[in-house]
């Protein structure tokens, strides 16, 4: 059962096997042509390099994260001097000198609209099944109609036990519609050795996008 509880637990026990140290070489490649300045939305965070990326590119960065620790450990690794303020049952980190901000806790109390782009390298793949759907129409509305949406995706066989979940093609044009597109794509079990010897046959990362 993936709930807020075991997300907490996973941060606090170390287990981020989901984490990079380094920037998404498929942000680098593959982020949408937007404004400078636009604002952007990254749900389920984490402690990303992904968002100084971001930052650095001359966008208003908001992260969304769950875990506390996280959040801490994003600017404490990165040097970042940052204030806080509680609004509602969020908490809202800004750093002093990057245009960038975390807001702490669940993504599905965030309630910001008008966001210009999304980048969502570990939100979806982090959703159970029955939670897709809900998780895809939340972000819709904090976005606006003609927003940019960058999406990395999961598939593969075998044992199905996420996260990260396995998400095929469909069902990623059943819950983002006619416009978005496959940009790329690569089998893990060829290019990456921690993912050879498991039992499966492709364990393929998909690159999509929405363009304005």
């Amino acid at each position: 059962m993936v709930t807020n509880e075991f997300w907490l637990e996973r941060w606090q026990s170390g287990r981020i096997g989901f984490h990079r140290d380094e920037v998404n070489p498929w942000l680098v490649q593959y982020w949408p042509q937007v404004a400078r300045g636009a604002s952007v939305l990254v749900p389920l965070c984490g402690k990303s390099a992904d968002l100084l990326w971001l930052a650095n590119q001359g966008y208003n960065v908001t992260g969304v994260e769950l875990s506390p620790m996280a959040v801490v450990e994003f600017f404490g690794d990165n040097d970042l001097a940052y204030h806080t303020e509680q609004v509602g049952c969020l908490k809202i980190h800004t750093a002093n000198d990057l245009p960038l901000r975390i807001v702490e806790g669940d993504y599905f109390d965030f309630d910001e609209t008008g966001f210009d782009a999304c980048y969502d390298r570990a939100a979806l793949v982090a959703m159970p099944e029955d939670k897709r759907e809900q998780y895809v129409l939340h972000t819709k509305q904090r976005l606006t109609p003609q927003a940019s949406l960058l999406l990395v995706t999961l598939s593969y066989d075998g044992d199905q036990s996420g996260p990260p979940f396995s998400v095929l093609d469909f069902e990623v044009t059943e819950l983002w519609g006619e416009w978005i597109r496959k940009v790329a794509s690569e089998d893990l079990l060829q290019v990456d050795e921690r993912y050879q010897g498991v039992d499966r046959t492709f364990y393929e990362e998909t690159v999509w996008r929405i363009t304005s």
